[in-house]
């Protein structure tokens, strides 16, 4: 028999001298001292150049920090505001003016960039210790999306976050505030190496024929803790950063038809009863149809002709609502990138805004 010389073999033995090999000998102090240097040079380079382009410190929008305002949210008290939508709400209400008019408890930021605020609203329509207003930004291209669209998805992620957060997640957004509030440079939207690439050092085209999503805008505005996001000065300014945004949205609201029909009713049957639960505890839903302009209004107008969803909304819900172009303070207003106001603009919008909203919720 002839044995096999593997199953007879014993494993290799390392030389006694592998494990003792010497280290070069250098000025390993010196080195380490000097790597440090370069790498701190390199981080002043760096957010002293990306300040010098406009970037400000700000926190990142994450499921964590909206968790963590939904949980101040749901007190009992019928003081309580609570205000949610997508990013027009979020840009254009000043919960400073608001609270300086009305007094009270600060209304709490509870809406979501490019979401549809649906799930939100029957997120606080299942909380029985939800009995203030709730004030719901309307922006029709959104609000009336599918349930299986990404915009109703985003918003459920946030819910579940909410629901399943673990200690490390809460962990990890306290240990990043510092860091977040101290450095323009890690701006994720527009800073990463993987944003910079993309938009400034790459100009790839788009294959011929291949059907892409549309981009979306680049930063041009900052979220501070209450989440309110107040838009970059910049952009207010720089007439080819607005074009480019405005490009960008475009596309965006031209995406797939509007709905009609059954998944429509099924929208305005879900909304009339999360807007009746609320109420029957003595709470209050105002609906709010902030400003847009110039070639995207067209498009919504064209899209989702008012009397089909607005007004029907109203009428549906028996809620009241305010949409900018029924009032003349309100509908002067000239968004720079034709969806969202300017910080200015936002607190003057909001100072209009709050005596029509006590008319309205006194009727």
């Amino acid at each position: 028999m002839v044995h096999s010389s593997i199953s007879n073999s014993e494993p290799p033995k390392w030389p006694e001298t592998y494990w003792k090999r010497p280290i070069p000998e250098a000025h390993w102090r010196g080195v380490g001292l000097l790597t440090a240097l370069l790498v701190l040079g390199f981080m002043i380079f760096w957010e002293t150049y990306w300040r010098l382009e406009g970037y400000e410190p700000q926190l990142e929008e994450t499921a964590e920090l909206w968790a963590r305002l939904r949980d101040h949210a749901g007190t009992g008290s019928a003081d309580e505001v609570v205000y949610t939508g997508s990013s027009r709400i979020a840009f254009d209400f000043d919960q400073d003016v608001w609270q300086q008019y009305f007094g009270g408890p600060r209304p709490i930021a509870l809406p979501k960039i490019g979401t549809n605020p649906r799930p939100f609203l029957a997120d606080m329509a299942n909380d029985p210790e939800f009995r203030g207003l709730l004030i719901v930004g309307v922006t029709e291209g959104l609000f009336f999306s599918p349930d299986e669209a990404p915009p109703a998805g985003e918003a459920r992620i946030y819910l579940e976050h909410r629901e399943n957060r673990s200690i490390s997640a809460r962990t990890d957004y306290l240990l990043s505030i510092p860091v977040q509030s101290a450095f323009a440079s890690i701006n994720k939207e527009d800073l990463s190496l993987a944003a910079l690439v993309r938009s400034r050092w790459l100009d790839l085209p788009d294959r011929q024929g291949a059907y892409l999503m549309p981009d979306y805008p680049p930063y041009f505005g900052a979220i501070g803790p209450d989440r309110r996001i107040r838009m970059w000065h910049k952009c207010e300014r720089d007439r080819e950063l607005q074009h480019k945004i405005q490009q960008i949205w475009m596309p965006w609201f031209q995406l797939g038809p509007p709905l009609e029909g059954p998944p429509l009713e099924a929208i305005f049957a879900s909304v009339r009863q999360d807007v009746e639960t609320i109420c029957s505890r003595g709470g209050q839903v105002v609906f709010l149809r902030l400003p847009s302009t110039g070639d995207l209004r067209k498009v919504e107008k064209e899209r989702w002709p008012r009397e089909a969803y607005w007004d029907r909304l109203l009428r549906e819900t028996g809620a009241p609502g305010i949409h900018f172009e029924d009032y003349d303070g309100l509908k002067g207003f000239d968004c720079p990138e034709w969806s969202h106001l300017s910080r200015v603009d936002a607190v003057i919008y909001t100072r209009t805004l709050v005596p029509i909203m006590q008319a309205a919720l006194t009727r």
